[in-house]
């Protein structure tokens, strides 16, 4: 007989998805200084900034009074949240234009066949005029994007995707637009990245049957390895991996024409590589006896 969750597990047993989703983060959250009322904060702004959207979808008023009343905040605290809301949104549709008009050049420099070769290797790009030699402003203006040279060369210098040789030249080593230092469009890739992921699995836990499954596909090693037969699995993914991906972007942008439309979306794959999470082990002993102790 098949095990049926009762309406409240179904919520216990979420609640206990959100805390497993949380516990990698946890590691930056110490790492950057973030302190507890940091997290209570952002929770509770993004609780109060979804409930709004949940009223406005069903056509219900969702005024600073009203939302004031229904979670307890202050209507003054729900005012000052939605000011500096706007501000955040603002800065966060900039880092991810920016994130997304770069990949759009180096999407380029290799597919384009004025910057690549026939095997898809981008071509090194001579810096001021030279000859018959292919230019970075050339590359730059045929990708109709607005960032300036100069801030283009900066990121993808930092990002490692690029080599910059004297004053005469530049050669393009990676295609993949992530940075190696922990910087902020780094930190903003972490978000974008776990928000599209949660987006598809929530959209698969509750689609009707008559709308579209979102690809969704794990594989998990049988057994465990060791950390050479993990490197040997990253190094065939690196690999294999990443051909699958740029040959997916390929045939997308060979399809433009086709696939286009501007009322649609965007959408897209990604592919990461993971460690199956311990179980977290919880210890009562190993707390602080000055602690207080609840009773039932």
């Amino acid at each position: 007989m098949e095990l049926q969750l009762a309406p409240e597990d179904e919520r216990t047993v979420f609640l206990d998805a959100i805390e497993e989703s949380l516990r990698p983060l946890m590691r930056a959250v110490f790492r950057y200084g973030v302190s507890y009322q940091d997290l209570i904060g952002v929770v509770r702004a993004l609780y109060i900034f979804s409930l709004r959207e949940r009223y406005e979808d069903q056509g219900r008023p969702a005024d600073e009074t009203r939302l004031s009343l229904m979670t307890g905040v202050t209507r003054g605290e729900v005012i000052k949240l939605f000011a500096s809301r706007v501000e955040r949104d603002q800065q966060r549709a900039l880092a991810a234009k920016q994130t997304d008009q770069l990949s759009q050049l180096l999407a380029r420099w290799h597919d384009d066949p004025e910057f690549s070769t026939p095997y898809g290797a981008p071509l090194e790009l001579s810096l001021k005029p030279e000859g018959t030699f292919r230019t970075l402003d050339q590359l730059i203006a045929a990708s109709g994007i607005e960032l300036d040279r100069a801030s283009i060369i900066s990121y993808l210098s930092s990002a490692g995707c690029i080599e910059i040789h004297g004053t005469r030249f530049v050669r393009c080593v990676n295609r993949n637009l992530i940075s190696r230092k922990a910087d902020v469009v780094r930190i903003s890739h972490l978000g974008r990245s776990v928000a599209a992921q949660n987006s598809t699995l929530v959209r698969n836990l509750f689609r009707s049957e008559s709308e579209t499954p979102f690809f969704e596909r794990t594989t998990l090693s049988d057994f465990p390895l060791s950390n050479q037969a993990r490197d040997r699995l990253l190094a065939h993914l690196g690999e294999d991996g990443a051909d699958f991906i740029n040959e997916l972007d390929r045939w997308v942008t060979d399809k433009r024409e086709l696939l286009s439309d501007s009322n649609g979306h965007r959408y897209g794959v990604s592919m990461f590589f993971f460690q199956e999470p311990e179980a977290a082990n919880f210890h009562p002993k190993e707390l602080s006896t000055d602690l207080p102790t609840k009773v039932a």
